[in-house]
């Protein structure tokens, strides 16, 4: 054959991303192209982020494993494998159980963590981060369409693109993770369950705002979890948010959930002046 197919399938594989290399490449159009794939970039993250989730929350034993972190182990997936018939179950499980992968990448420690207790909550954050997937294919698609590809100028306008990526991007999303970590993950580190229900009734803080208009700030520092803190309960637990404690927890040997609070919210602060 003049034009073999298995050729032709690899070296467009092979020369999908050497954009300068297509035909009538321009700089604009360059420039167009990898402003796209950025979109599709985060899709593919979000997409993968979102199948951690589910898959977890179907096959894994998160439920179980909040109740007893120490003790029980974090499943990942079951191993479906055809090969591993009832001899092979009788001979390495328990029970005829079948089989299943123990989960070492460090999620549960991470979800649990941020606040996450049930097997909904977790096929929730799926949903919605299958949705920004979608979403962010949708931007890509529309930014290749005529209507909608930036301008070569608007590449070149370094300052807003600068002040775009700082403030916008990194500067409101350290904000906002600062506000899960205060308003969700604090809470439940200390017992507490706060939900899009109870959102606005349950204070971060016994002092509410007032601290932060009078700027007496140094009382959201006062009061933190104790060393004997017990995690997910009210056992030695503190009121204080943002802290500067420094050094690990001496039973978890991780960093203290309201010293990152507060580092998370000096980032936020830092990029968005800048």
């Amino acid at each position: 054959a003049q034009d073999p197919a298995t050729r032709r399938i690899w070296y467009g594989i092979a020369t999908a991303h050497d954009l300068e290399a297509h035909d009538g490449m321009t700089e604009e159009k360059l420039y167009q192209k990898i402003f796209a794939s950025h979109f599709g970039h985060l899709a593919i993250i979000f997409l993968w982020t979102s199948g951690n989730l589910f898959h977890v929350a179907w096959q894994g034993n998160f439920e179980k494993w909040v109740l007893n972190p120490l003790k029980v182990k974090p499943i990942a997936h079951s191993i479906w494998d055809p090969h591993f018939g009832q001899s092979a179950l009788k001979a390495f499980s328990k029970g005829n159980n079948y089989p299943v992968n123990i989960a070492f990448s460090g999620v549960y420690q991470w979800w649990y963590t941020i606040g996450l207790r049930t097997n909904q909550e977790l096929y929730q954050g799926a949903i919605g981060l299958l949705l920004l997937s979608c979403i962010l294919l949708f931007s890509g698609w529309l930014h290749l369409q005529p209507k909608f590809r930036p301008s070569l100028s608007w590449f070149k306008n370094n300052e807003s693109r600068l002040n775009h990526h700082l403030s916008g991007l990194l500067g409101t999303s350290s904000l906002a993770w600062t506000g899960h970590l205060i308003h969700v993950a604090l809470p439940a580190s200390r017992g507490i369950k706060v939900r899009w229900n109870n959102f606005l009734t349950v204070p971060p803080h016994p002092a509410g705002l007032k601290p932060f208009f009078t700027g007496n700030w140094t009382i959201y520092a006062e009061n933190p979890d104790s060393v004997n803190h017990v995690y997910g309960t009210s056992e030695g637990a503190g009121t204080a948010i943002l802290t500067f404690l420094g050094g690990f927890h001496p039973q978890s040997q991780s960093l203290w959930l309201s010293d990152i609070a507060h580092h998370q919210l000096a980032i936020a602060v830092v990029f968005i002046i800048a």
